[in-house]
């Protein structure tokens, strides 16, 4: 029995993102745009964006996408990325769910892929690689540092939601995200179905999202911060609760094709 053509929801959850959300749904409109032209049978792209709790001017840098380019905008008013993402998980109807950070920019055929690897090769969830969207040489290192972490045979090594996908069944089976936690919160459906089915999971690395370092670029010692955090989530529940949000970049917006 055939199935029905492959409908995708991106689901964007953002918190004061005013400077980077505009050039990260736009490069996800790119990829849609792509996925329509490549895809002969009727598959389809939503684009989800939850604004959870932004007081800056994140509505307004929605308002244009929404009603010019079909961008469905939610809100979630309790705080925490993952909440956001369960909130646009409930909303979505597409049979696979791509998870995108709202400072992370998709390559153009990022969807193409994803549908391939979905409905053709049969896998279930997945990540991508991930590439710095600003900084510089310790900015591409600590991506390269990460997208080798990834690749070891270990469930919490299949981490990091700022590019990730899975198919409504396993996000149904596994998921939602842990909203106890602010680190990790993925790890209920990545390392879940990893530990399940392992060949049904992917680490795709022909697709590179680029995301951006500000978290560490923006503070002292940053890197060296950040890692130690990491550290310590892998460690302890404890070290997974809390991670501080309140950096943002506030240089000008990166447009697609920068």
């Amino acid at each position: 029995m055939n199935r029905p053509p492959l409908r995708i929801s991106v689901v964007i959850p953002a918190r004061n993102e005013a400077a980077l959300i505009g050039s990260t749904v736009g490069s996800v409109l790119q990829a849609r745009d792509r996925y329509r032209e490549a895809r002969r049978d009727g598959g389809s792209v939503e684009v989800i964006v939850v604004d959870n709790a932004s007081d800056d001017g994140t509505a307004a840098a929605l308002a244009r996408h929404a009603a010019e380019c079909g961008v469905r905008v939610a809100t979630c008013a309790p705080r925490g990325a993952a909440r956001a993402r369960n909130h646009g998980a409930r909303l979505a109807s597409g049979r696979a769910l791509v998870f995108l950070d709202a400072d992370t920019r998709l390559p153009p055929g990022a969807l193409v892929r994803i549908a391939e690897l979905v409905d053709e090769q049969g896998y279930e969830a997945g990540i991508t690689r991930l590439g710095a969207l600003d900084g510089g040489r310790r900015a591409r290192c600590w991506w390269a540092f990460w997208n080798a972490v990834r690749r070891l045979p270990l469930p919490r090594a299949k981490a990091m939601p700022a590019c990730m996908f899975c198919t409504r069944e396993v996000f149904d089976e596994f998921g939602p995200f842990d909203e106890r936690v602010a680190i990790g919160e993925e790890w209920p459906i990545l390392a879940g179905l990893y530990r399940a089915r392992p060949r049904r999971f992917v680490y795709d690395r022909a697709i590179m999202a680029l995301s951006s370092g500000r978290r560490m670029e923006l503070q002292r010692f940053g890197y060296t911060r950040t890692f130690a955090r990491y550290v310590w989530a892998v460690l302890s529940f404890r070290g997974r609760v809390t991670y501080p949000d309140n950096i943002r970049s506030t240089a000008r917006a990166a447009t697609p094709g920068d």
